[in-house]
């Protein structure tokens, strides 16, 4: 047993700790919310077709948090000839109130 060849190649070496965090940026704080919350929030989107729209935002309340803005994309997943469009929440950043 124990991990196999192939997934010991998914850790982060220990050197690489600064990409981490470069990556998490790239999302702002989608990584802070809870995913119950983000589904709630793309569920009141329309439902994802092929031929509407690729991208969308959300505005959402999102307890302690606040109002989150969740920049979402269509994704398409196949299941022989068969496929499925479906919303995924790419970034989340804070709304300013002020405005």
């Amino acid at each position: 047993m124990g991990n196999s060849k192939l997934a010991s190649r998914c850790h982060i070496p220990t050197g690489d700790q600064s990409r981490v965090a470069s990556a998490t940026s790239e999302n702002g704080i989608l990584d802070r919310v809870p995913g119950s919350l983000v589904a709630a929030a793309l569920q009141t989107l329309p439902p994802p077709t092929a031929i509407g729209p690729a991208t969308a935002a959300v505005i959402a309340e999102v307890g302690e948090l606040g109002l989150i803005q969740f920049s979402v994309e269509r994704r398409k997943v196949r299941h022989g000839r068969h496929s499925h469009y479906y919303w995924s929440a790419t970034r989340a950043e804070h709304v300013d109130h002020s405005i």
